[in-house]
């Protein structure tokens, strides 16, 4: 998916009808400020700024990185954790997590590799947990993967941020999969507000 053809099928928080979805938007998204990245293990400042934006707002500070270049997206997270004062926790995807896992952290450049370390961490999943998936729309092996996990009978709610996927296995919640511009502006609200109101009306 191209990013004009996410802007178009995107919403802002006014189109969200789920309480949970639009309390993260509003409260999470759309406060503190912008991270600045390493792009080079795939973690655009675009990328850690949802991230981070996600981690504070559902408290999810019991991390699990796996899957391809672990070791140095958890360094780019641990530094980014420090740096912002963020207290994080990292623990091994092959032992228990005590209390709980908070949020899984997937790595990996295509459909095989993404789908196995999902499939790993999905293993001790509550619905409490938090999976997270960078740069679903990079390449259409990651896409693949990205629609294969939304089919997931266990996934209720994805979110689409078109630099970050979102996944969440809340039980006794609709599955829904959003769409959703995380960033807040005027103009771009103003002129999408636009075109959907001209395609109601035509």
């Amino acid at each position: 998916m191209s990013y004009l053809t996410f802007l178009l099928k995107s919403s802002n928080a006014h189109g969200i009808h789920s309480p949970f979805v639009y309390e993260l938007v509003t409260e999470g998204f759309y406060s503190g400020k912008k991270i600045s990245g390493n792009d080079k293990n795939g973690l655009s400042s675009k990328v850690l700024t949802i991230l981070f934006k996600t981690i504070n707002h559902c408290k999810s500070f019991k991390l699990v990185v796996y899957g391809e270049n672990s070791n140095e997206v958890t360094e780019t997270i641990r530094e980014v954790g420090e740096r912002t004062k963020t207290k994080l926790w990292f623990f091994s995807p092959m032992a228990p997590v005590p209390g709980g896992l908070d949020l899984g952290f997937i790595c990996g450049s295509n459909t095989q590799s993404i789908m196995k370390a999902f499939e790993q961490l999905r293993k001790d999943v509550t619905d409490q947990n938090l999976f997270v998936l960078p740069d679903i729309h990079k390449t259409p092996e990651m896409e693949k993967a990205w629609e294969t996990i939304k089919k997931d009978p266990n996934v209720t709610i994805t979110i689409d941020t078109y630099h970050l996927g979102l996944i969440f296995f809340r039980k006794g919640q609709a599955k829904q999969d959003f769409i959703i511009r995380p960033y807040r502006s005027f103009f771009l609200d103003a002129v999408l507000g636009i075109r959907n109101l001209w395609g109601l009306l035509a």
